[in-house]
């Protein structure tokens, strides 16, 4: 299913790639977009679990950890290490987690693409 979801997100967010270096493009575009959509599954995550809503937390949990694997399999498919991987969270978290937090504009728009993207 990972290798489904992945190859729809590919295919969504720059159409079909013939050459090797568009689909590599493509890769590292969804996989920069499965990372914020595991950023923004969290945030919202916590919204609903502030709010009292446990069953709307844990269905936020559940798509942060696929968008998770997704962007794993996606790094994985780019050649990247784990560690690469790893840092690479940690760089997005520190970039994104601010702005999903104190910017509800920002989240609403980042929201609106993860949903497109099938990720939220």
């Amino acid at each position: 299913m990972r290798g489904v979801l992945a190859g729809t997100l590919t295919v969504l967010l720059l159409g079909s790639a013939s050459a090797s270096s568009a689909g590599t493009a493509s890769d590292k575009t969804a996989y920069d977009a499965a990372m914020q959509c595991f950023i923004a599954n969290g945030v919202e995550k916590g919204n609903r679990r502030d709010v009292g809503d446990a069953k709307g937390a844990a269905a936020f949990e559940a798509k942060a950890r696929e968008d998770f694997d997704i962007a794993v399999t996606l790094g994985k498919t780019l050649g990247f290490s784990g560690n690469r991987i790893n840092q690479d969270f940690g760089m997005a978290q520190a970039d994104q987690l601010p702005k999903l937090v104190k910017d509800r504009a920002y989240f609403e728009r980042t929201a609106a693409t993860c949903r497109q993207l099938g990720l939220m």
